[in-house]
């Protein structure tokens, strides 16, 4: 009964990790490294074979699963909408201002 509720408390709590890490990495730094998705993809699906063909510790795969789910959501991302584009700043175009009193002036010489 306990192992139980200790392994569920224990998903809930590595869900938990992996979305809020995955928060955080697309807001400070997937939106300013540009990888290639198949290369987010591929390090996806190695890390799914490592942790589920390999025999490893429990908290190295967790560790892996985690980066499979962050590689996934990041895959899914870019696919999705692409890299965000830098902001153009605008030109700023300095146009010289009229002078009324030449035309003026000119007239009467």
């Amino acid at each position: 009964m306990w192992d139980a509720i200790k392994s569920v408390l224990l998903a809930i709590i590595f869900s938990i990790a992996v979305i809020g890490s995955y928060a955080l990495l697309g807001r400070y730094v997937f939106n300013k490294v540009k990888v290639n998705k198949w290369i987010i993809l591929t390090i996806s699906v190695i890390s799914f074979i490592i942790s589920f063909f390999f025999n490893i510790g429990l908290i190295l795969k967790m560790v892996l699963l985690g980066i499979f789910v962050i590689s996934i959501l990041w895959f899914l991302d870019v696919n999705k909408n692409g890299y965000p584009k830098p902001k153009k700043d605008k030109k700023v175009v300095i146009k010289p201002k009229a002078k009324p009193n030449r035309v003026k002036d000119h007239k009467s010489k």
